[in-house]
């Protein structure tokens, strides 16, 4: 089967984590023998080595967080109109705007929704609008649409009256890194079980700043400890406002990837998650499959991830998050047994082997 993927910046993954997991879904599918084809752009890619697990094609589109996502799958979509696919996978609510144009020349369309991207606060209206619009267009047009939570899936059936499949995401076992040139890094010097992470998007639905709130009143009491942020923070002015008003003992590292990511993951001595809008975080998953004690907001999306396994907080409460950050940090033995309890419950949930055999299966009903 040849299948084409539509709205991502691109492969490898270079941060984001619908790229993450679409590069784990695509290369179990190369390995079951499918032509994965991907577009991309290239201020993404640049400098980045190539994907091993099939052709990656980059196409033009104009600069800016209202126009980018939508030029850049526009001229995806018209470069498809030359080549010959079986299905095109087309991810998330903004790209789909174009999904009529990949479904001509009766090309199998198939849907993924990540997010409830039209809820993030950071779209203008008019950009807001044109993600509901693309939403709408792939429903319709979509012969088969899935969702990476239970909620997002239930929701879209029930505003578009037709059925979504639910389709998690997964992650990789994995291997703890010691320590090495990137806790040792003069510009952080960060000490293993000796900081929190938070790693993510820098946008207002992920309460940054909430968390840098809660940094503020607990570290008094931390001596010793630091706040480490993985994450573009410099790209928005929501980011540049959490910098300006980080208190002592915060760090930036800017986003980070790969080894340098496992890294910062293995030697936490928690992960906050505060986020208040999520599909199905790839960041939860991550930081359990490494053992993590986790701090997240208890909302139904992070819940359906972990069970009670993970240690939640209601969502904005400063108060709360600042006396878990406290209790936890300062008891080694519960945040190792939390972690390990986290770890048990995202080994049971399925592997993107068995993944990519569920998607197999929606991509063989999008062709009938």
């Amino acid at each position: 089967m040849r299948i084409a993927m539509v709205g991502l910046r691109g492969l490898p993954a270079r941060g984001g984590g619908a790229e993450r997991v679409v590069e784990s879904l695509a290369d179990e599918l190369a390995l079951r023998g499918h032509e994965i084809i991907v577009y991309g752009r290239e201020d993404y890619l640049r400098g980045a080595p190539g994907w091993p697990g099939g052709k990656v094609l980059l196409t033009g589109g104009l600069k800016g967080k209202n126009l980018e996502t939508f030029t850049h799958t526009a001229t995806a979509a018209w470069d498809l109109l030359r080549r010959k696919v079986d299905v095109v996978h087309i991810h998330s609510p903004g790209p789909a705007l174009w999904s009529w144009l990949c479904a001509l020349r009766s090309r199998a369309v198939v849907l993924t929704v990540h997010a409830a991207d039209w809820r993030r606060d950071k779209w203008s209206l008019p950009a807001r609008a044109m993600l509901n619009l693309g939403l709408g267009l792939g429903m319709r047009i979509a012969r088969q649409v899935t969702a990476v939570s239970e909620p997002l899936a239930e929701e879209l059936q029930g505003r578009f009256a037709r059925d979504v499949s639910y389709v998690p995401n997964s992650v990789n076992p994995v291997d703890l890194v010691a320590p090495g040139a990137v806790l040792a890094d003069p510009r952080w010097s960060l000490e293993p079980d000796k900081y929190a992470l938070f790693v993510g998007r820098i946008e207002p639905e992920k309460r940054l700043d909430m968390l840098l709130d809660a940094w503020r009143k607990a570290s008094g009491d931390l001596p010793g400890y630091k706040l480490a942020i993985a994450g573009d923070i410099d790209s928005t002015a929501y980011g540049r406002e959490c910098r300006k008003n980080a208190p002592s003992g915060t760090v930036f590292l800017g986003l980070q990837h790969g080894r340098a990511l496992a890294e910062l993951y293995s030697n936490a001595a928690l992960v906050v998650q505060p986020s208040v809008l999520e599909g199905m975080s790839l960041v939860l998953m991550e930081a359990a499959a490494y053992g993590r004690c986790i701090l997240a907001t208890r909302i139904p999306e992070n819940v359906g991830v972990l069970g009670e396994s993970c240690v939640y907080f209601n969502r904005d409460d400063v108060d709360e998050l600042t006396r878990l950050i406290c209790r936890y940090l300062k008891s080694k033995a519960q945040r190792t047994d939390s972690g390990r309890q986290v770890r048990l419950a995202v080994g049971e949930r399925p592997s993107w082997a068995d993944i990519a055999v569920s998607m197999e299966r929606i991509y063989e009903l999008a062709l009938k």
